[in-house]
């Protein structure tokens, strides 16, 4: 988009950002039924939840890390320097973006890789489908809303 005054950049990424809010939400109410549905027909509900709260354990030990990269780079895009900004975006923001999908199945993977249960090895993939698809919809989604922006441009 750049520095092009005809495009509204404010208001485009406020509303992608409810957008993601709404879907993210959407996401988490229904793994929150799906889990509570796992949990009522479970056997042991105790050695499920012990079983969930490792695998999350493990999955911290990749979301963490690239949480934390993506954090310090938005950090860094505090400082006034339209090259320090430029330079985040294109060495690192983009990178971490595309790689965004992989370190979800990898930490999904790696956390589910050591489960006991199927019931946390379903669930897991379960919310690595919802995470991936909600992605995969909003970008679908994005796209289409930036050409139809684009040839009321034109």
């Amino acid at each position: 988009m750049g520095r092009y005054p005809l495009i509204y950049k404010t208001r485009y990424y406020v509303n992608g950002v409810l957008r993601g809010l709404l879907a993210g939400q959407i996401a988490s109410w229904l793994s929150l039924f799906v889990l509570l549905a796992v949990m009522s027909v479970s056997q042991d509900r105790n050695v499920l939840r012990l079983d969930l709260q490792d695998t999350a354990e493990r999955m911290l030990w990749v979301f963490l890390p690239y949480a934390v990269l993506v954090l310090f780079n938005l950090a860094l895009r505090l400082v006034p320097s339209t090259d320090l900004r430029s330079a985040t975006s294109v060495v690192f923001l983009g990178p971490l973006t595309f790689l965004r999908p992989f370190v979800m199945i990898i930490g999904v993977l790696f956390g589910i890789w050591h489960a006991q249960l199927r019931a946390t090895i379903f669930l897991g993939l379960f919310v690595l489908a919802l995470m991936l698809s909600i992605e995969f919809a909003l970008n679908l989604y994005n796209a289409k809303l930036q050409e139809k922006q684009i040839r009321a441009l034109i």
